[in-house]
């Protein structure tokens, strides 16, 4: 993307600060600053550093930022059922604006797809997120094992072979760690507003840690963490670690000068190590298939730190380039399916475009733009809210996405109270057949490793209570902690959805976000990430009018 723009380069960090600028200036009302709407604004804007923390570095911190965030969006989403006023507050720029607004931002994320994959990105400092975690994956082959968590198996595959199209190669990954072995940035103390926070376990799997343990070779046995000093001003750096699997860590101290053409103590101890840290690259490098796939060398033997030695374009194959239509194709659906929610529901195409231009300046869109198990799931709530007058087209929604990641099986409690009254054999059967469908298409699937019976286990949520493994904040805490929060979850589920008097699209629309925003604390695989499925329903949220009158009773439509 920089060479096509212009030396265009947007790191996350800055994304985030021009994007909650751009928010401020678009939706915030400086008129009236002890608002709801104001509420709503600051606390979507705040969810973003926890995905920056996870971004660079530090997930720890990242997921329980995101913990904090999303607790408290869960309590103002579960008290909106109580907000009957909702006075009509327009953004801060016309209709038409919005739809300039809605196509700009969209040109800068639907190119980043085609530019912003694998080996193709012209730095490491454009990876987004998502390939950043995919790639961390790939050093811990257990906890990316498609068996070990809840949904469709073959979906799951399809998600993880997309998100290998968009990460980066091993080369470029060892590449792109070793120039952060070399800089000295990565440290076991991070800067947390002030506070500075020391991740002393020995048993973290930061996405910083999986990429050195995969570069260095080390196993799983090899949990470490790093400590090393950044001031050139201390006299002893710190605990260097001992060992990266054999190779030591070039001190960070300057060395005293000494006369030319004098080979000092220090130096041949340097270059004996580079000679080992370079073996131990050769030894890790996968088999390459060509020359052309070969990592570039330096003189002293290092990967070379050109961006152009391993990121050089590489044109698209015809799966590759299908590939990256789908998903943009699924982008603009959820685009134009909040629009659509926005003109016919809501009865305003300007707040339709106002919601779908909030969701593309958030930070996250452009972080997880590739990642099937965000979009498509999110995608099919979103049709369900929008075909709600019917009540099987809903069910059909609702039941694809429940079967497809499981989780969203928890909204059907919520959707048959509001269809008690009227349409739920119909919810209840459209759910029924897309479930059955694709429990049907199980039966096809042959594999020498495949089993019907895990297969089925997978769909309704194998491994979702009792963790196989972990890969988020349950990596970090104890999961017994797990067990309250699955509780009061279950309670908030089967209790406070179904035994609101107030059943109306308002509520179907702020109780679905509320749940699978509640879902995000317990589940094992990167909680509080998967915003596609909740960030949209609380932009909907965000700028619904009054729709107390939209009931089942009186806007669910006849056979």
């Amino acid at each position: 993307m920089p060479t096509s723009l212009f030396q265009y380069e947007m790191l996350p960090t800055t994304w985030f600060y021009l994007s909650t600028l751009l928010i401020l200036a678009l939706f915030f009302r400086f008129n009236r600053v002890l608002s709801v709407r104001n509420l709503d604004v600051t606390g979507l804007i705040l969810i973003t550093p926890g995905m920056v923390y996870v971004a660079m570095g530090s997930a720890l911190q990242g997921y329980l930022w995101l913990f904090v965030v999303n607790a408290f969006m869960f309590f103002r989403l579960s008290v909106d059922v109580f907000f009957r006023r909702r006075p009509l507050l327009s953004p801060n720029m016309n209709y038409a604006g919005l739809v300039f607004s809605c196509i700009a931002s969209s040109a800068f994320i639907i190119p980043n797809l085609f530019l912003n994959r694998g080996d193709a990105c012209e730095s490491p400092r454009a990876w987004r997120l998502e390939q950043i975690l995919s790639a961390a994956d790939e050093a811990s082959p257990d906890v990316s094992k498609v068996s070990n968590w809840p949904g469709y198996p073959p979906f799951l595959q399809a998600t993880q072979d997309a998100n290998r199209f968009f990460a980066p190669s091993q080369t470029a990954w060892r590449r792109a760690v070793e120039d952060v072995l070399t800089r000295k940035q990565i440290s076991n103390s991070v800067d947390f507003f002030g506070f500075t926070i020391h991740d002393d376990s020995a048993r973290k799997k930061r996405p910083g840690a999986r990429a050195v343990r995969w570069a260095s070779g080390a196993s799983d046995e090899y949990k470490y963490d790093f400590d090393i000093t950044e001031s050139v001003d201390s006299p002893q750096p710190s605990a260097y670690p001992e060992s990266l699997n054999g190779v030591h860590a070039a001190p960070v101290v300057p060395n005293a000068p000494i006369a030319p053409g004098v080979v000092s103590d220090d130096d041949a101890s340097e270059r004996e190590e580079d000679d080992l840290y370079r073996s131990v690259l050769e030894s890790t490098t996968s088999p390459i298939q060509s020359n052309e796939d070969a990592p570039l060398l330096d003189e002293g033997g290092r990967l070379s730190m050109s961006d152009s030695a391993v990121f050089r374009w590489q044109p698209l194959s015809q799966e590759g380039l299908l590939l990256v239509l789908c998903v943009i194709f699924l982008q603009i659906c959820v685009v134009a399916t909040i629009v659509m929610i926005g003109r016919v529901h809501f009865g305003s195409l300007q707040t339709g475009f106002a919601a779908a231009l909030l969701y593309l300046l958030l930070p996250y869109v452009n972080q997880f733009s590739a990642r099937l198990d965000h979009i498509v799931p999110g995608l099919l709530i979103l049709l369900g809210i929008l075909l709600y007058r019917r009540p099987f087209l809903s069910g059909v929604a609702l039941g694809s996405a429940g079967s497809l990641v499981f989780y969203p099986f928890l909204l059907l409690p919520l959707w048959i109270g509001y269809y008690w009254k009227k349409g739920v054999g119909r919810f209840i059967t459209g759910s029924s057949a897309a479930v059955l469908s694709l429990v049907v298409v199980l039966l096809l699937i042959k594999g020498p490793d495949y089993s019907y019976a895990d297969a089925l286990e997978s769909m309704f949520g194998n491994h979702s209570l009792l963790l196989k493994q972990a890969d988020g904040v349950w990596e970090y805490l104890p999961r017994f902690y797990r067990i309250p929060l699955i509780s009061f979850f279950g309670v908030f589920c089967f209790g406070y959805t179904i035994l609101i008097p107030q059943k109306n699209l308002a509520t179907l629309i702020s109780l679905s976000a509320a749940l699978m925003l509640g879902v995000q604390f317990w589940m094992g695989r990167q909680g509080g990430l998967y915003m596609a499925w909740y960030l949209p329903l609380i932009i909907l949220t965000v700028f619904r009018p009054n729709l107390a009158d939209r009931t089942a009773t009186a806007a669910v439509v006849d056979v």
